[in-house]
């Protein structure tokens, strides 16, 4: 689906807003000093748990970003096997939003594997999405909580990839371990 079909299905503002403005880069990023980690909530086989991303906003050169999110280290030159990261960007999720901005971005994580499952290397490959008609999910009061219920919302139509549109750059991929199973 191209982006201007996606447009005029989707409806969203916002979704035009960061297509306009090239919100949505991947790349490397420079922040400051140091670096911090950055600890996120995320929805597993219906539990909500944890993940970190090292290095989160680091000076390092081979940090990278998508929007106005740091990634952590960049793994685009890397081969190593991820598993689906969903990322669901929608005006009623709980869980982020743009640094000090909390209108802007919001969005909801659901992994799709965590410690001890097979395949499992607590590297992703985000997969960007959003809610094919809008409000006609939320996020606060019905949270999408397994990688099965994303999939099945994707199959459905309710949800639609968009990771194409966003990311154009290829998927992007990070390095984030689960520190908790809820």
């Amino acid at each position: 689906m191209d982006a201007r079909r996606l447009v005029r299905r989707w409806g969203a503002p916002a979704l035009v807003a960061m297509l306009a403005l090239g919100a949505f880069r991947a790349g490397p990023t420079l922040a400051g000093q140091g670096g911090a980690l950055g600890i996120e909530p995320a929805w597993y086989d219906g539990r909500l748990t944890q993940f970190l991303q090292p290095s989160l906003l680091s000076s390092n050169p081979n940090g990278g970003a998508l929007a106005c999110y740091g990634l952590g280290p960049d793994l685009s030159g890397i081969v190593r096997p991820t598993q689906p990261l969903y990322v669901i960007f929608d005006p009623t999720a709980t869980q982020h939003h743009c640094p000090g901005q909390p209108s802007l971005l919001r969005h909801d994580h659901v992994l799709s594997a965590a410690p001890g499952d097979e395949g499992y290397t607590g590297a992703w490959t985000l997969v960007l999405i959003v809610e094919t008609t809008p409000g006609s999910i939320d996020l606060a009061s019905h949270p999408i909580t397994s990688a099965g219920e994303v999939r099945a919302d994707l199959a459905a139509g309710t949800l639609i990839d968009v990771t194409s549109i966003l990311a154009p750059g290829g998927p992007v991929r990070m390095v984030a371990p689960v520190i908790g199973r809820g």
